[in-house]
């Protein structure tokens, strides 16, 4: 795991495979750069003590139904004595007819397994409501009682489970999205996803410094997706970088000082007609001192 040009291998390896086309099921998750609960509860306390407001707007250019947006705001805490970690987020938003607003509770074990080194529990409990509007869909049968009503909403709950091994330069690990079952239609609202994430920060010199983070997400309702970023560091404090979500390109950045992060992304995505365009922005503060903080691999965010 102390062999960063071995995680250079496999992220170029990532990119030479990166051909896996899909629509993003898990909305959202492709930021989780800028915050790691997205991608895995491991992460709860590692930034202790952050609050992080997160803006995605999606697919920008072309007409679509409903609204093309999700927007989070979290905040996580680290009881450091007690090597644990517990975050909560709300995040609303919604695709075509379908809106959503859920509540996440995040808990999380940091076990020291070696010096500098840690490997997370975490878990995560999803509540909230989703509501359809299918006016002016079309019905498979006139008999849905869906048809009168048009818009109707319901209770949703469902569990996230991961694992992350973090060392000082690296960080490698799993989440298995979602793994309540569902026995109707409305399970792709939510759907069984597993994700494999690695990530590493590099120093070639003083003055050449990068990290690079890729993600695989395969949900059980339709194509994987390849998430893959790498930044430069300008400057301590402002970082640029590139990205691709299966067909989606893009550039990134960040300036961070003294614990207050401004961040922003850019995607265009490739192989249409129309152009469409995405973008993140997002607001972040630490309210805890350094010191006081389970040592943490997300470079992304330091």
């Amino acid at each position: 795991m102390r062999n960063p040009p071995v995680y250079i291998a496999i992220f170029l390896v990532l990119i030479t495979q990166s051909r896996i086309c899909a629509q993003e099921s898990l909305v959202g998750i492709g930021s989780y750069v800028f915050n790691p609960l997205l991608l895995s509860p491991s992460f709860a306390g590692q930034n202790s003590g952050t609050l992080a407001i997160l803006q995605d707007y999606r697919f920008m250019g072309k007409s679509l139904p409903g609204s093309q947006n999700k927007n989070i705001a979290s905040f996580d805490y680290g009881l450091v004595d007690l090597n644990l970690g517990l975050g909560l987020s709300i995040s609303r938003g919604g695709f075509g007819p379908t809106a959503f607003s859920l509540v996440h509770l995040s808990t999380a074990y940091h076990l020291q397994v070696g010096r500098g080194e840690t490997f997370s529990f975490g878990m995560r409990h999803n509540i909230g409501n989703v509501t359809q509007d299918l006016e002016g869909l079309n019905r498979i049968t006139w008999s849905d009682p869906t048809v009168s009503l048009n818009t109707f909403s319901f209770f949703d709950y469902d569990l996230d489970l991961s694992g992350v091994y973090s060392a000082r330069k690296t960080y490698v690990g799993a989440t298995i999205f979602n793994v309540v079952p569902k026995k109707d239609e409305l399970s792709e609202l939510s759907p069984l996803a597993f994700t494999l994430f690695l990530g590493s920060e590099y120093e070639y010199s003083r003055n050449l410094k990068f990290a690079y983070s890729a993600a695989y997400v395969a949900p059980t309702n339709m194509g994987n997706i390849l998430y893959l970023y790498g930044q430069y560091y300008l400057t301590p404090q402002f970082k640029v970088g590139i990205h691709k979500h299966a067909n989606n390109w893009g550039f990134n950045t960040i300036f961070a000082q003294k614990g207050f992060n401004i961040f922003y992304k850019y995607s265009y995505l490739t192989g249409l007609t129309t152009a469409l365009n995405s973008h993140t922005i997002g607001l972040s503060f630490d309210f805890i001192n350094e010191k006081q903080k389970i040592e943490t691999p997300i470079f992304f965010l330091n």
